[in-house]
């Protein structure tokens, strides 16, 4: 995933007050973020994944209060993307 987009998605959560946690992901995530990430000469990508259980079934469930945290985290992360945007790390 980008430094970039990574870094402003904490700085959100943590301006927004919204809990998290931080998974290493060493080689593939096995979400379309990767091909994303390496489309074309690559695309700033970040993961923001909802907790889950029974995932691909009819009975698949999440906590409500999880999709409201991520829905909140990236509207915050939309509301601070600027159009002179910078994504190279530095």
């Amino acid at each position: 995933m980008s430094p970039v987009v990574f870094d402003l998605l904490a700085r959100c959560a943590d301006e927004e007050e919204i809990s998290y946690t931080i998974q290493a992901a060493p080689h593939d995530t096995g979400t379309d973020a990767d091909a994303i990430y390496s489309a074309l000469r690559g695309i700033p990508t970040g993961l923001v994944s909802v907790p889950n259980r029974y995932m691909h079934s009819p009975n698949e469930m999440v906590a409500l209060e999880d999709l409201d945290r991520a829905a909140r985290l990236l509207a915050a992360f939309a509301r601070r993307l600027e159009p002179t945007q910078d994504f190279v790390p530095r």
